[in-house]
């Protein structure tokens, strides 16, 4: 694992390899365990359960319907919400 750490993989490929590893030693016997351990089927990472003002912003908005000009008002716009 602290190869992996120092390659600058990231946590979640880490942490799902750890699972993997932990899975596979407590199957001592192995004989086809590897077959049920998909390791790049990681869980999806959590929803985040609040939204921001930014987040509600680019939801209501309509790409198509703005001339570039508003296009770039509306960013300088949405810059200053957080």
């Amino acid at each position: 694992m602290q190869v992996a750490k120092l390659a600058g993989l990231p946590p979640a490929a880490t942490q799902r390899a750890r699972e993997v590893l932990t899975r596979l030693e407590a199957e001592a016997d192995g004989a086809d365990a590897l077959g049920g351990l998909p390791l790049f089927s990681a869980p999806p990472p959590p929803k985040a359960r609040t939204t921001s003002k930014l987040h509600q912003a680019l939801a209501a908005l309509d790409v198509d319907a703005l001339s570039p000009r508003e296009a770039l008002d509306l960013l300088y716009e949405l810059k200053t919400l957080k």
